[in-house]
């Protein structure tokens, strides 16, 4: 497929199969994502992946994976208890550290999958790159076989692609960008960062079901935990990942050359590059609208 026919195929009622790479206990938004990829009807949720990561109340990145994957299993669970998507353990060293892909349970599975499949996998990152890109690395054949739509990096206008996702691993951003595969980016300032919600429409969510409850329970309390007031509103980043194939209408889009990340952490340009998808706008209402009603529902 060529970029055009992936937002054609974005757009359309086929069911995509998703693979989906999240650290999943870093922040309250990834879980918001992980059940709304569940319960929606137009995506396969075939795995989720666990992935790295570190900050100011996780000082290692062996502890960061580990309670992602614990997370993913839990946010699972309380979607149904009998769900059977496939979970796996990921990378708890850098490409950045290591300068080669990383071994994990996770790149194997996103490697065997995609090998596997006989459409289109979209590997959805919406944390560092270090599974998604050591995947490639691996088994440069899969670029053929998926599409990364990644949640991260700044506007091209801002100059510098760094933002927490890409922070945690630079290079692994570097080399996907290099890698030639099919590639959609959301990044954050003024498009995912829209997706802010106050605490009375997360309150929505409570009594639909458990893992609304739950959501809930993370939105207020992780907030009071790190000293914030519980009326601010919760910005909810990472539900721009399952919008894009729940509500693409509400995605404003630009085709361009995939720009360099360079090793001065900037943009460089070249107009011969593979061409990409970049989000550039995301309409709050709409998503947000549908996103409650996917939860809300369930299975």
């Amino acid at each position: 497929m060529t970029m055009r026919e992936i937002l054609n195929d974005l757009k359309s009622d086929r069911v995509k199969k998703v693979i989906l790479d999240t650290d999943a206990y870093n922040e309250i938004d990834d879980q918001f994502a992980i059940a709304y990829f569940y319960y929606s009807e137009k995506v396969d949720l075939l795995a989720v992946t666990a992935e790295h990561y570190m900050h100011d109340r996780c000082n290692s990145k062996e502890v960061g994976m580990k309670r992602s994957y614990d997370e993913i299993v839990k946010v699972l669970s309380l979607a149904d208890p009998h769900y059977t998507t496939e979970t796996y353990r990921g990378s708890v060293n850098t490409i950045d550290e290591l300068g080669t892909y990383v071994e994990s349970d996770a790149a194997d599975a996103i490697i065997r999958i995609a090998r596997e499949s006989d459409e289109i996998v979209y590997v959805v990152a919406i944390g560092a790159l270090t599974n998604v890109t050591s995947a490639i690395l691996k088994a440069p054949d899969i670029k053929d076989k998926i599409c990364v739509v990644f949640v991260g990096c700044r506007p091209l206008a801002i100059g510098c692609p760094v933002e927490y996702n890409v922070e945690q691993d630079y290079k692994a951003a570097q080399l996907l960008f290099e890698s030639g595969v099919r590639l959609v980016i959301i990044p954050d300032a003024n498009v995912t960062q829209k997706l802010r919600s106050p605490i009375d429409l997360v309150a929505q969510l409570k009594g639909a079901n458990p893992v609304c409850d739950y959501l809930y329970d993370i939105s207020y309390n992780a907030y009071r935990a790190v000293g914030c007031p519980p009326t601010w509103a919760r910005t909810i980043w990472d539900l721009g990942a399952p919008a894009i194939f729940e509500t693409p209408e509400a995605a404003t889009i630009e085709f361009m050359p995939r720009p360099i990340l360079t090793e001065e952490q900037t943009y460089a340009f070249d107009d011969s590059r593979p061409e990409m998808i970049m989000v550039t706008d995301l309409d709050r209402d709409p998503i947000f609208d549908r996103a409650w009603d996917v939860l809300k529902k369930g299975k």
